[in-house]
């Protein structure tokens, strides 16, 4: 298996890793945010002709805009490092397709999660017996839409 092959492996368990500790803490290590971005440096290493500064150019430019929606409270912390991170991954030829990809798969997770809070409601059990992602006021585990729409574009890309 080539290093390239280990890199994409590595990056999608570090992004399952991601989803499913933002789902049970509502937080992400930084060590999978590091996982991720190391993985593109291999991958990066392992691939001749790859362009750097295309890449470098990326993660800036989400970081940059990660840090205005964090600011708006719009993105948690761990979702705008993770981001980042994936940034790295697209390039600037591939960021646009990548952010519309987790947009969708974001959209389509908080659709799920309006539909399952408000079948809890309308059913009147008991919101604190209910499964903490259904209870009115839990958050977005953003990191699953993260993963979702990063898989999509890597399919898309890498297929």
């Amino acid at each position: 298996m080539s290093i390239a092959a280990i890199a994409i492996i590595a990056a999608g368990i570090a992004l399952i890793a991601a989803a499913l500790w933002d789902l049970t803490k509502f937080e992400i290590p930084d060590t999978i945010t590091v996982i991720i971005l190391g993985a593109a440096v291999a991958y990066g290493l392992a691939t001749p002709g790859f362009n750097w500064m295309s890449h470098i150019g990326a993660m800036v430019l989400f970081f940059g805009v990660g840090l205005f929606l964090f600011s708006r409270g719009w993105l948690g912390g761990g979702d705008v490092k993770v981001m980042t991170a994936c940034a790295a991954w697209a390039g600037l030829n591939g960021l646009l397709m990548q952010l519309a990809l987790i947009s969708v798969a974001g959209g389509a997770l908080v659709g799920a999660l309006m539909l399952g809070r408000t079948i809890v409601r309308l059913s009147g059990r008991d919101p604190v017996q209910t499964l903490h992602l259904f209870r009115a006021d839990a958050r977005v585990p953003y990191a699953v839409a993260i993963a979702g729409g990063v898989a999509w574009w890597g399919a898309l890309t890498f297929a």
